[in-house]
């Protein structure tokens, strides 16, 4: 897709050189694209993403205890844990979840996205590849 349109679509957002996650995600889908394209358009324009939808960054000021908004104690469903131990990837005692299977368990599952993001993080588990390409 020419870049052109996507630039199109982030300059309507009225916040200077920022773009939330949610509307990262609306322009990818408005335009039929994969939102990695989007990630990428962003980095090129120098427009940064901000309000991840699993808390993961963007909160706050990068460096200081609200930039992310998980991490907090969470009770976590047995069905949970047993749908992220299988579809992780496990690298030695490291285990890794990409954010778009979190957004599949949390629809499967009926539970937000930002609740499966801070479930995922209380249980250890780095959360990799983002669909923007952020992380």
């Amino acid at each position: 897709m020419d870049i052109s349109k996507i630039k199109e679509m982030m300059e309507v957002y009225p916040e200077d050189g920022k773009l939330p996650c949610p509307v990262a995600h609306y322009i990818a889908a408005w335009l039929s694209i994969p939102p990695i394209e989007v990630g990428r358009a962003a980095t090129k324009s120098g427009i940064s993403i901000y309000q991840c939808q699993l808390g993961l960054f963007g909160y706050g000021r990068k460096g200081i205890s609200s930039y992310k908004v998980i991490g907090k104690k969470v009770e976590v469903p047995e069905e949970f844990k047993a749908i992220v131990e299988k579809e992780a990837i496990r690298q030695g005692k490291k285990a890794k979840i990409s954010c778009i299977q979190l957004w599949q368990i949390a629809d499967e599952l009926g539970i937000t996205r930002f609740e499966a993001g801070n479930a995922a993080d209380a249980l250890g588990y780095k959360i990799t590849p983002c669909q923007l390409g952020c992380f």
